[in-house]
């Protein structure tokens, strides 16, 4: 199968998490984007190494990591509401609670502002991601 070039993931985390914060988010915003996708996620099933051992193809799909200030974090998710993109908002609250039912409650009784907000990931094309990102900088 012929690689896509056109679309990728991109992940946009906050500004000054700590390092677990940062593998944590970028690990279920990855991890979600991945499942929902609706196109081949990788081109085949294995590349072989010279002495004939399989290793599973990654995403066929940049994975980019952008940085951003929480404001703009909360600007993005409000724009992403309105979009038509695969994308989800990743929330200290997702973290902190592992019951999904005590999640939904929480998280019902707080208005976006009030969301202490970690990471948000998108998937699209280039063209149409560069609308939601453009002015932010990548993750060094």
């Amino acid at each position: 199968m012929a690689q896509d070039f056109l679309r990728k993931m991109v992940i946009v985390l906050r500004d000054g998490l700590a390092s677990w914060q940062l593998t944590n988010t970028i690990g279920h915003i990855a991890a979600y984007l991945g499942n929902k996708m609706t196109e081949p996620f990788d081109t085949g099933n294995y590349f072989i190494s010279k002495d004939g051992l399989n290793y599973p193809r990654n995403s066929q799909f940049p994975i980019i990591a952008l940085r951003a200030a929480s404001g703009d974090l909360l600007s993005l998710v409000e724009k992403l509401h309105q979009s038509k993109l695969p994308w989800i908002g990743y929330v200290q609250e997702m973290v902190d609670m592992i019951d999904d039912e005590e999640l939904a409650r929480s998280l019902n009784n707080k208005t976006s502002q009030e969301m202490d907000l970690l990471g948000v990931g998108i998937f699209g094309s280039k063209e149409e991601l560069k609308q939601f990102t453009d002015g932010l900088t990548l993750w060094k």
